[in-house]
């Protein structure tokens, strides 16, 4: 019997977003023959930092290589899944600037309040390099971050892709889904999400193992300099992960937690609960 190999495409806004949300689903994936490559659209390095910047270089514990040493970080947890990277190159919202100069973003709390639509010359810049860097006719699935938390760097990736899926829709079949952003949905701040971000969205169920969400634990450890931004420390992070595996049921089904299998969801444009995503790849 002849393999035929299938690709997906996981689109990351940040170097982590990606392999912290969908890891243990990658390496299910990938078990099962299946090719992955995890795109990150906001891997460049700005200039004259921010206040906002700079306070986030320094929650990092890094110097002037700070996105060359979180480049370097998600390839080591993309090496660990067995995952290929694509790095487009954009500046992240703490280093986009105004045309005078200003930084967009002065604090924290702005990051998280801010409509995609304010920033339409970015949204095409990113969408540009998408069309020019992914070869999205390559790829049978591909995944978008949802905006759980609201993120904008989140929202502005979420729109672009789907913009440029619109505008590949001719030359390509490949099919779209969304995954949850965590840890953004842990911290159960965003209540609304379900109704704002997934309306019209399927849930599609597949169910992981404890072998999976093990891969997962271990690729985002290598994001070390980002542990003691999104987390307390390192067991607040894991006991973060293990309680959100175990949390999950699908509909209808309960799952024991004893025994290891947990449910990993995503969402799709139609309903395709008789298109099983956990069908062995053949």
């Amino acid at each position: 019997m002849n393999c035929i190999k299938k690709y997906h495409l996981f689109i990351s806004a940040h170097l982590d977003d990606a392999i912290l949300s969908c890891g243990d689903y990658i390496d299910w994936l990938i078990q099962r023959g299946t090719k992955v490559t995890v795109a990150t659209v906001f891997t460049g390095m700005g200039t004259e930092l921010s206040m906002l910047a700079r306070i986030i270089h320094k929650k990092f514990g890094l110097g002037l290589n700070t996105m060359d040493v979180r480049r370097l970080e998600d390839m080591q947890a993309a090496n660990m899944l067995g995952t290929n990277v694509l790095h487009l190159g954009q500046l992240e919202s703490i280093y986009r600037k105004n045309k005078d100069g200003s930084p967009i973003y002065n604090k924290l709390q702005d990051l998280f309040i801010t409509e995609g639509g304010e920033e339409a010359e970015v949204m095409e810049e990113i969408v540009t390099a998408m069309m020019n860097q992914i070869n999205f006719r390559n790829y049978d699935r591909i995944y978008l971050p949802l905006g759980i938390g609201r993120h904008i760097d989140h929202f502005l990736v979420r729109e672009a892709a789907e913009q440029c899926m619109v505008r590949s829709a001719p030359l390509t079949n490949s099919r779209l889904y969304y995954y949850e952003d965590l840890p953004y949905l842990c911290y159960n701040q965003d209540k609304q999400w379900k109704s704002e971000l997934a309306s019209g969205l399927s849930p599609i169920s597949i169910m992981l193992s404890r072998t999976n969400l093990r891969a997962k634990i271990n690729a985002s450890l290598q994001y070390n300099s980002q542990l003691s931004l999104l987390w307390t420390s390192r067991y607040s992070m894991l006991k973060q992960m293990v309680g959100h595996a175990k949390s999950i049921h699908s509909v209808g089904q309960s799952v024991q937690v004893d025994s290891g299998a947990y449910v990993f969801r995503v969402y799709s444009t139609s309903n395709e609960k008789s298109v099983s995503l956990s069908s062995p790849v053949m």
